[in-house]
């Protein structure tokens, strides 16, 4: 299963998550690793996966590989509105283009993890 987690965390975390796993590197220690795309506050997570975005991605995962005016008429949106988001997923790696030039889902799971510090 291929996974990638989008985080919400503050500065302050994701320097001393970093932090802690260079200190683990300089140790010999192997470091599993996931991706990750981190947010900086619950607003920003918000304001960046809409439902809309959601509802492509889970839309995009069932049709396949598809044309940006293929998916729009799949979500019964218009091109231009789909063509937004779509270059934003893009643009945060959830979404990738094929060599013909689809666009496709290359995870199994999204995941999204958040606490309630992060929320306030």
């Amino acid at each position: 299963m291929t996974e990638i987690m989008l985080r919400v965390s503050s500065l302050d975390q994701f320097f001393a998550e970093a932090k802690h796993a260079a200190a683990a590197i300089d140790r010999g220690e192997e470091i599993a690793h996931r991706p990750v795309v981190g947010f900086e506050g619950f607003q920003t997570f918000l304001k960046v996966m809409t439902a809309n975005r959601w509802t492509l991605l889970g839309r995009l995962r069932s049709v396949g590989a598809s044309s940006i005016r293929a998916l729009a008429g799949h979500l019964g949106r218009d091109y231009r509105g789909v063509h937004a988001d779509v270059a934003a997923l893009l643009e945060l790696g959830l979404i990738e283009k094929d060599e013909a030039g689809k666009i496709f889902v290359p995870w199994s799971r999204i995941t999204a993890e958040l606490s309630f510090e992060d929320a306030a």
